[in-house]
């Protein structure tokens, strides 16, 4: 479809754009409203509690489907398909943000009410996203695509710090979060109006007989299991390390302290927390920024080798990540390993994301053409669903285990051995699929 229109560069910059501020959209909750919450609850709160505000958070991802199916099938005659899916969705979230910035709670209802405002705002995002993911794969040539994708979750990862972390950390200790809802609410309706400068490749309709055929045979073929499952499996572990990962390095130098579930500051406040947060992701967004690069490059040279490599290497990675941390108690040392590590885990999880989110790309419009923004969507759909379910068994692990066992470092290792596993199990689903669907032509 692509072959249709010329693609420009100003469309990499649109996209670019919109992944900058989607990356406000998601980093905001997800890194500044553990520490806002502390604040407002006076330096403390459930991690498990939180854990399950930010699963409620993420089923619009888990579903995002939903508008994948209509916008590939229904549009407009003169805005086009995607772009009024994408302007309507992005108003919608943003306008919950402006909700959250009049009415805020305090006390222990502030959890009820943190898990309606994630859902919402991220219900305008993920449905946003959805339609602006079938433009991409609409209007990006196959060759160019490992490299946007690259870009794209490169900028988004920027927007979760530069959103997340530093403009949080900044209003946190003004005492002024309910301007930064604001400026979340304003970004996320100006980057869904500038999709409106893509043109759109015309796309003939089948009967909607023929249409409903298609969408059968989405659930009815194996190949599709294959894809599903592999999927499913490798996103598993994609919230719950990172989150348990910082833990283990805030634990280990001092500034945290857990308790069974409750999370409590030992050194400084709540803003103290986030400045460390700060710190961390920085540090992890610098891995992220390699990781993003280097395998885009190596995606548009030949997707199965740098899949390989990537998968091969988390899996050990995994099994070896809790070791420098439980043999010793000095905080110097457990923050050169924190650092290092971060860099590693970073670069390796964004290089897994760009490289399967290419590799599922191509999957969708080799196999649905007509219906790439619906397939593509269940399939990163199934993404935010494995994290959903890791975070999930991550809480449940942490809320079991906290019984039995003391120190922090075992039940992070039973952490990492549930994500080696599910990695493991990702690699060999995928191994099943043919390369002919997805590789470039030069390497078959």
């Amino acid at each position: 479809m692509s072959s249709q229109i010329e693609y420009k560069r100003s469309y990499t910059l649109i996209f670019i754009f919109y992944y900058l501020c989607e990356g406000f959209l998601q980093g905001i909750p997800f890194l500044v409203w553990p520490s806002f919450i502390a604040h407002q609850l006076g330096g403390t709160y459930d991690i498990a509690k939180w854990l399950i505000i930010y699963s409620v958070g993420n089923i619009p991802w888990a579903i995002k489907m939903i508008v994948g199916l209509f916008n590939d099938r229904w549009g407009s005659k003169k805005y086009g398909r995607r772009f009024p899916w994408i302007m309507s969705f992005g108003t919608f979230g943003g306008i919950w943000w402006f909700i959250m910035a009049i009415y805020m709670p305090s006390g222990e209802a502030i959890y009820g009410w943190m898990a309606i405002y994630y859902f919402m705002t991220q219900l305008g995002a993920a449905f946003s996203d959805t339609a602006l993911d079938g433009l991409i794969l609409d209007v990006t040539p196959k060759e160019k695509l490992a490299r946007v994708q690259g870009f794209t979750w490169t900028v988004m990862f920027l927007g979760y710090g530069a959103g997340g972390l530093l403009l949080g950390l900044i209003f946190l200790s003004l005492d002024l979060m309910p301007i930064l809802w604001i400026i979340t609410g304003i970004l996320g309706i100006i980057s869904s109006i500038f999709p409106y400068y893509i043109k759109e490749p015309t796309i003939e309709k089948d009967s909607l007989k023929d249409f409903g055929k298609d969408l059968l045979t989405i659930v009815t073929k194996k190949r599709n299991w294959k894809v599903f499952i592999y999927t499913f499996l490798g996103a598993i572990q994609g919230v719950m390390l990172g989150t348990f990962f910082n833990y283990l390095i805030l634990i280990g130098i001092g500034v945290i302290d857990v308790q069974e579930t409750i999370l409590s500051i030992t050194t400084g406040s709540a803003v103290d927390l986030l400045g460390w947060s700060d710190i961390l992701y920085f540090i992890s967004g610098i891995g992220i920024v390699i990781g993003s690069f280097v395998s885009g490059y190596m995606g548009d040279r030949s997707r199965k080798k740098s899949i390989t490599g990537v998968y091969m290497f988390f899996i050990s990675f995994c099994l070896i990540l809790v070791l420098p941390f439980a043999l010793t108690n000095d905080t110097g040392i457990i923050l050169i390993f924190g650092i290092v590590f971060l860099i590693i885990l970073g670069a390796i999880q964004n290089a897994l994301m760009v490289v399967n989110q290419t590799i599922r790309g191509d999957l969708s419009k080799s196999y649905y053409p007509k219906l790439k923004s619906t397939y593509y969507a269940l399939i990163v759909s199934l993404v935010n669903l494995g994290q959903n379910i890791g975070t999930f068994i991550g809480a449940g692990i942490f809320s079991l285990t906290a019984m039995f066992i003391s120190t922090y470092e075992p039940i992070f290792f039973i952490v990492c051995l549930i994500c080696a596993i599910t990695l493991g199990l990702a690699f060999a689903f995928f191994r099943t699929i043919n390369p002919v669907d997805y590789e470039l032509e030069k390497n078959l």
